[in-house]
């Protein structure tokens, strides 16, 4: 009998993944649920393991293809009487893009000068730093003249670090662009005119990754999708900013995790949501889906300036200390690119901070399929009108923004402000023995 492998669904917003690896070979023996191949998806990477043992028949994708979901990538024959030839299905291999890049290979080498090759090629094939660099690369690499040393400077944007034809083209350009700039009278630059032409100005141009492409696809379809409206508020912290000075220490070395502000946050937005449960639904066509359980998303600003947004779910079951573990370890594993598949799925509200990168306050887009997400600005200290037996007073209070973003599809102006205005309120009354030390 012969198996047939799918593309897996890694998640519910995933319509495709890109084979990074395949670990076995046409003709290789493989046991059930020992890995056949690596995945990569624009939320994370993922081994698939064999559905059955038997021996593999066909691989009808290569390298870097990027595959649909449901759609057979590869045939497993359970016993050894079984072969392609006898096979009732049909399957149609598309063009694969190792193909592209071996033509495109072969007509670069075509135009290297052979006394650049003599000179280059044995720096470039081998890395004294072990890297390893594709063929289109090395190519590309002798063209320009690039040598060893100025290759593995290079920082790459592939799996592992490793540099792609873009990476390398990309800094072709920018040296170049760099050469240009230098070589400029800066006089010249001043006397630009409207309808200049930039093009002969060189500048550069870069695709964007897969992970970009997927955030900016996710993105302008939330906006075409939902009907974002905003409220904001002003929340005095000043006492949790007192609580945390106070006792950060203390839970630092009791728990060996960081007292910060997010989980504080995020526990005074379950407990409002609670009260407000319609800003833990999601819309369906004309249905509402209410969820029973709140799976809080975190966003996470990642160092190649990608966005994720790992889900603590049903974090309405856990204490402050639970949270503050959860958040802490989402955040490694995102940053070291070690989430899983689940880790990613079925959150039901978002919190997102641009508050740590100093920005006073964010209008976030909301994160489908959820209808509402709230934004964490930066705290500031500043002048505050407050009223005492004794008149009006001004004093210094930690103050920061929130800004609620949600679907008025669903969620009305009064029902948001009403949410947002008990997140405040909770907040501004916050329990401090929720933080035990």
């Amino acid at each position: 009998m012969i198996v047939d492998v799918l593309m897996p669904k890694m998640g519910e917003s995933i319509t495709e993944g890109t084979i990074v690896e395949w670990k076995k070979s046409v003709g290789d023996t493989i046991a059930k649920d020992e890995t056949l191949l690596e995945i990569s998806t624009d939320k994370v990477d993922s081994e698939i393991p064999c559905p059955t043992e038997g021996k593999v028949l066909e691989l009808l994708y290569d390298k870097n293809d990027t595959v649909e979901v449901d759609t057979v990538i590869a045939r497993i024959g359970t016993e050894e009487s079984d072969s392609l030839d006898n096979a009732k299905t049909e399957s149609i291999k598309p063009e694969s893009t190792e193909t592209k890049d071996v033509k495109e290979v072969d007509k670069i080498i075509e135009e290297v000068p052979d006394k650049i090759i003599e000179q280059k090629e044995i720096d470039i094939i081998e890395s004294k730093q072990g890297k390893f660099y594709s063929p289109l690369v090395k190519s590309i690499a002798i063209k320009e003249g690039i040598g060893n040393d100025e290759l593995n400077s290079i920082i790459g944007s592939g799996l592992n670090g490793r540099v792609n034809k873009h990476d390398i083209l990309n800094y072709i350009e920018m040296k170049n662009k760099n050469s240009f700039d230098s070589n400029q009278n800066i006089s010249s630059a001043a006397s630009l005119e409207v309808g200049t032409n930039f093009e002969n100005l060189k500048d550069s141009v870069e695709k964007m990754d897969r992970v970009r492409i997927k955030i900016a696809e996710h993105m302008v379809n939330s906006k075409n999708v939902s009907a974002h409206v905003y409220t904001t508020s002003e929340v005095d912290v000043t006492s949790i900013v007192n609580l945390r000075n106070e006792k950060k220490d203390a839970f630092l070395s009791k728990n060996n995790i960081k007292l910060t502000y997010t989980p504080i946050i995020v526990s005074a937005c379950i407990k409002a949501i609670q009260e407000f449960p319609l800003m833990n639904a999601s819309i369906n066509g004309t249905d509402i889906v209410h969820h029973q359980n709140i799976n809080m998303g975190i966003a996470v600003a990642l160092p190649d300036n990608n966005l994720i947004v790992p889900v603590i779910k049903c974090s309405e079951e856990k204490n402050f200390l639970g949270l503050s573990r959860s958040i802490d370890s989402y955040a490694k594993k995102a940053r070291s690119n070690s989430l899983d598949a689940d880790d990613i799925f079925g959150s039901t509200f978002t919190v997102t901070n641009p508050g740590i990168f100093g920005g006073l306050f964010g209008m976030p887009i909301i994160n489908q399929p959820n209808v509402g997400i709230l934004s964490v600005g930066s705290i500031e200290k500043r002048p505050v009108v407050k009223e005492t037996k004794y008149g009006d007073a001004v004093f210094v209070r930690h103050m920061l923004y929130l800004t609620l973003g949600y679907d008025h599809r669903l969620i009305d102006g009064a029902y948001g402000t009403k949410f947002l205005s008990r997140v405040k309120f909770l907040l501004e009354n916050y329990n401090n023995d929720e933080i035990v030390t």
